[in-house]
Parts: structure tokens; C-alpha cells; sequence
């Protein structure tokens, strides 16, 4: 029973990475599509294959989730409120 569900998982983290997206190629792609994403866009339409990444790397999506955050508040003046 256990070895079948780390099968599983084990199967499905390499089904994530088969488009050959790893770290530095997810990160290249991060403050285009945080631009996108904190204005609505949906990232699974948008770049699959980064999304496939962020779903299997905690890091990376942690530091994606910080980045779009970071746009919203820009956006909605949440940062000069706090410099000023």
C-alpha cells in the first residue's frame, strides 16, 4: 500500500518535469507572468509547463506567491503607504 502511493508519487514529480522546466528556467519566467497573474491572469492558461514546476517545487513557488503579493500591493498603493 505504501510503496504503491510512493510509486504514484514519485511517477507523477517526473510527469512534472518531462517539459524539461526546471528552477532557473521557471524563474526566468517569473516577473512576466506575476505581472499577469496578480492582474488576473491564469497562470495554467498562460504557462502550463510553470505551473507543472510550481506544483512540484515549494521553493520556487513560495518565491512566486511572494512575487505576485509583492505586484498587488504595488498596484494597489499598499507600498507608498508604507514609505511614506
Amino acid at each position: 500500500m505504501l510503496q504503491d502511493q510512493l510509486d504514484k508519487l514519485l511517477q507523477s514529480i517526473l510527469r512534472a518535469h518531462e517539459d524539461g522546466m526546471d528552477c532557473e528556467s521557471c524563474n526566468a519566467e517569473f516577473e512576466c507572468l506575476a505581472e499577469q497573474v496578480a492582474a488576473g491572469g491564469d497562470i495554467h492558461a498562460l504557462l502550463p509547463a510553470v505551473e507543472a514546476h510550481l506544483t512540484c517545487c515549494s521553493d520556487c513557488r513560495e518565491e512566486f506567491e511572494a512575487l505576485v503579493l509583492i505586484i498587488r500591493a504595488e498596484n494597489g498603493g499598499l507600498t507608498s503607504q508604507l514609505t511614506d
